[in-house]
């Protein structure tokens, strides 16, 4: 059989076959089904700061009658945010344990300071490489 081996990102990969960001590579259980197809790495979906801030105000807007408190506003969006970026990084540290292939982190950020918050967060999780969107 041909050795199709190859480098990324100064990874090595087995082959040239990466699972690109998308619905394929959400959930724990789409990313081994990956592995077992000889995919040899995965990028995870994309986290999107856009989404995370739009459901964060949301989430504002829902309580709106239970912020009586100056803080609640703000303790309140963060939170949400927070919840978004946890799960994502729980999918990431699931991932990394869970998989013998490259682990990807994706993020598509809108104001450009973000993208050092993210990818130090990602990073210290274990992220194989980091793809930046804008």
């Amino acid at each position: 059989m041909a050795d199709l081996s190859t480098t990324y990102l100064g990874l090595n990969l087995k082959n040239p076959i990466i699972a690109g960001s998308g619905p394929m590579t959400a959930s724990l259980d789409n990313l081994k089904r990956c592995e077992d197809a000889n995919i040899s790495a995965v990028v995870l979906k994309s986290i999107f700061e856009e989404q995370i801030e739009s459901d964060s105000d949301l989430a504002v807007d829902g309580a709106e009658g239970y912020l009586t408190h100056a803080d609640a506003y703000g303790f309140l969006k963060g939170a949400s945010r927070e919840r978004h970026i946890d799960a994502y990084l729980q999918l990431l540290e699931d991932a990394k344990k869970a998989l013998s292939i490259p682990v990807i982190a994706s993020i598509n950020c809108r104001e450009n300071g973000s993208w050092i918050e993210y990818a130090n967060r990602f990073a210290s999780c274990g992220a194989d490489a980091i793809e930046l969107n804008h």
